[in-house]
């Protein structure tokens, strides 16, 4: 059982409703319903009653709630006390980071830092998984998030979150009159695509016999969202990586499915167990606000689409 669980189940029943609370703490319906199951699953118990106005706790719900709110005070408490005290936590701590990953993540862990722990100074470094992973093994790194770790028994490898792979493009190019669409159904389609991306879908592909129309491969994830949103090629990544844009319209999105494409996210790290106070602050924040950070395309339909421009 983990505070963070007892936080986001204290949240559901004061707001009386799941959406309501996962809307608050900024984080997917799908992984908050999760985190319930998962304390009801260890309590062996039900916690929550769904009803026509709401949901309410159960018996046992109401004992966590009550204890559970005594027991987040007295961390509160800790948290103020250790943090006034002279040995507060400082030192310097290095993250690895595709850029796929660092746009919404980094800056959550940045501002929480910022907040509680003020004398740890962060260090972001973006590159691809292989060369994060590369430069953690070598020392260069505190920790990294990766998304195609490899079998190296001198990294300890932490599950973090599975992202959904969708289909962006242009809102007006977007297909027509659906709210997803097939994996073989994307064979029609011209795409802009990053090297990490490819290796990810590629194998999908030839498991299903579909070959898709790469017509620009780039380097760079940000640039990908560039050409997308002038019309020049659709392409597939990790939604969390365009829910912002999605948003303020800027890109159209359509889930995957039949079948749905995820990608995993891990947080690795040296095995020596003498990592400093700051680094272990640092990384149990991370997986967090990764976490609080997950979100999950919404489906909508699109109007008429023209072809997509290539000029």
């Amino acid at each position: 059982m983990e505070l963070r669980q007892i936080r986001y189940f204290i949240h559901v029943v004061r707001l009386k409703s799941v959406s309501k609370a996962a809307r608050a703490l900024n984080m997917a319906q799908p992984a908050l319903s999760r985190h319930i199951q998962t304390l009801e699953y260890q309590l062996r118990t039900p916690l929550l009653v769904r009803t026509t106005r709401g949901v309410f706790p159960t018996e046992a719900g109401e004992k966590l709630a009550t204890l559970g709110e005594s027991l987040l005070g007295l961390v509160d408490q800790i948290r103020e006390q250790v943090e006034t005290s002279p040995t507060r936590i400082a030192g310097n701590v290095v993250i690895g980071m595709p850029q796929s990953v660092s746009l919404i993540l980094a800056p959550a862990i940045i501002d929480h830092c910022q907040q509680h722990y003020p004398d740890i100074s962060l260090r972001i470094i973006e590159g691809l998984s292989m060369f994060l992973e590369e430069w953690l093994a070598l020392g260069k790194l505190d920790f990294a998030i990766l998304t195609r770790p490899s079998d190296t028994s001198s990294l300890d490898y932490t599950p973090v979150i599975r992202e959904q792979m969708v289909l962006i493009g242009s809102p007006r190019l977007m297909p027509t009159g659906v709210s997803e669409i097939r994996f073989s159904e994307l064979g029609s389609l011209p795409f802009v695509i990053a090297d990490g991306f490819r290796k990810l879908i590629d194998p999908w592909a030839e498991r299903l016999e579909t070959k898709l129309n790469y017509i620009i491969e780039v380097n760079s994830a940000f640039l990908i969202k560039e050409l997308v949103t002038q019309g020049l090629a659709f392409s597939i990544v990790p939604y969390g990586f365009v829910h912002a844009d999605v948003i303020n319209g800027d890109l159209g999105v359509l889930p995957i499915v039949d079948p749905p494409i995820t990608r995993d996210l891990v947080l690795a790290s040296g095995t020596r167990a003498n990592a400093s106070p700051a680094v272990k602050v640092v990384k149990q924040v991370t997986l967090e606000r990764a976490v609080e950070l997950e979100v999950a395309p919404r489906r909508r339909i699109y109007g008429p689409a023209a072809a997509p421009s290539r000029s």
